[in-house]
């Protein structure tokens, strides 16, 4: 029952993380964004984040300050921890905040340890008490079934996210070793430079069947990724990821 209530938890405000993500990078992109790691409503990252201030501060101190501070240093190393795991699971860099002000390796940044210091304290607060108090008045056969309904649901959405990014980059690596070796044969002959390379590539003998069909596989989970996360860098082929996300999102 507890964990089925913890994990009642996670999703809620994993959902309202990914309501709040979705909402910031559809008014920047100015149409709708389905923003999050997952195909899902879930962003697992706002989920484990509150679940984390909830276990360290809920009931422990009602100091705003304490609050604020605390608040922002959890919710900091679960990003922080969070951007180190996904880049070395999938060895792509998923956001970068390289050019704000006040930011450690690009993971974190002094402005968003501020929203989520604030929305640490709305959490404690006030978001919590209430979402606690509604899940506690589910009968135990509906909380214990919906929490396995989600859980599988879950599940599922992650192994298809998952298998997609695995096979994605796979498929970069075979697009950036063709790309790599059109590029040292074509700078031998003309001495042109990479970025007037990249038009030139699709003409070339490199750019056979095989590399269009690599191209073509799986478009909309890739354009679902490209549109979520537009600073998203392949650490090892990314020449490969920008071409693929300019056919993706220039097509559509």
């Amino acid at each position: 029952m507890i964990l089925g209530k913890w994990f009642l938890w996670f999703i809620t405000y994993g959902f309202l993380g990914w309501v709040y993500e979705s909402a910031v990078c559809s008014i920047e992109e100015r149409r709708l964004v389905n923003r999050g790691f997952l195909n899902g409503p879930v962003c697992p990252v706002y989920g484990f984040g509150a679940l984390a201030t909830i276990f360290l501060l809920y009931q422990r101190t009602d100091n705003v300050l304490v609050l604020f501070f605390a608040g922002m240093l959890i919710t900091c190393t679960v990003e922080y921890i969070t951007a180190v795991l996904l880049e070395k699971l999938f060895e792509a860099k998923w956001w970068d905040y390289s050019n704000h002000r006040f930011n450690l390796q690009g993971r974190v940044s002094l402005l968003g340890a501020v929203v989520f210091g604030v929305l640490s304290v709305l959490l404690v607060k006030h978001i919590h008490p209430v979402a606690s108090g509604l899940i506690d008045q589910l009968p135990d056969w509906a909380l214990v079934a919906s929490a396995i309904f989600l859980f599988l649901a879950m599940m599922l959405d992650l192994y298809v996210t998952v298998r997609h990014l695995l096979l994605l980059n796979g498929r970069l690596k075979e697009i950036q070793s063709a790309f790599n070796h059109f590029m040292e044969q074509y700078t031998k002959r003309t001495g042109e430079l990479k970025n007037a390379l990249f038009d030139k590539f699709e003409e070339s003998e490199y750019y056979s069947e095989r590399i269009k069909k690599l191209f073509s596989l799986n478009r909309f989970q890739s354009r679902r990724i490209a549109r979520a996360f537009p600073k998203l860098k392949s650490l090892k082929y990314n020449d490969a990821w920008q071409k693929l996300k300019s056919m993706l999102l220039n097509n559509n």
